[in-house]
């Protein structure tokens, strides 16, 4: 699928507010809003849009403890996939990435306490394909961002060049319509 101009500032109000109203994303490029609420459609089934979500502050659900494990395995792909299905379960794993390395995969966790990730660990350390883990416990994050950098900023561009305040008062527009609901 080949994306145009629009289709990436679309993509990019998205980004920014998943909830913004097709009518306040039309008036923003300059379409209607049966031409974007299309647009929208086939990015979705395109899968460039794989779904809308909430970021949820982890602190008061009890997920404040973030830290990133790296992990070796052996040689076995048995048992490698065994810990990757693992992964894809455990709801304290946010992130797995299967790398290139010294390490045979990254996990980014979120839990609840250092004895929860300890048991965490102790569970990761069962596999028998798994020959070391190294954990890092953040202490403070300085960026975590969910955004693609060339949306944000293509987006970002829009509002603050093209179309100068008028695209600032549109967005709060339609952030205050669907807050009112």
């Amino acid at each position: 699928m080949e994306l145009d101009d629009l289709d990436f500032k679309i993509l990019g109000y998205l980004q920014e507010d998943g909830r913004m109203a097709h009518t306040a994303i039309a008036r923003l490029v300059e379409l209607s809003s049966p031409a974007v609420t299309s647009r929208v459609q086939r990015l979705e089934k395109a899968g460039l849009i794989r779904g809308y979500t909430a970021l949820i502050n982890p602190e008061p659900v009890g997920q404040g403890l973030l830290s990133f494990i790296r992990v070796r395995t052996g040689a076995s792909e048995d048992d490698s996939l065994a810990f990757e299905q693992y992964t894809r379960r455990a709801p304290e794993v946010l992130e797995c990435h299967d790398v290139d390395g010294e390490d045979s995969y990254i996990l980014k966790v979120r839990t609840a306490s250092p004895q929860a990730l300890r048991e965490l660990i102790a569970r990761i350390r069962s596999f028998p394909d798994v020959t070391r883990t190294i954990t890092s416990i953040v202490l403070l994050t300085l960026r975590e961002e969910p955004l693609s950098a060339p949306l944000r900023t293509s987006a970002r561009a829009m509002r603050l060049g093209e179309h100068s305040g008028e695209a600032d008062d549109l967005y709060t527009e339609s952030r205050e319509a669907d807050h009112a609901d």
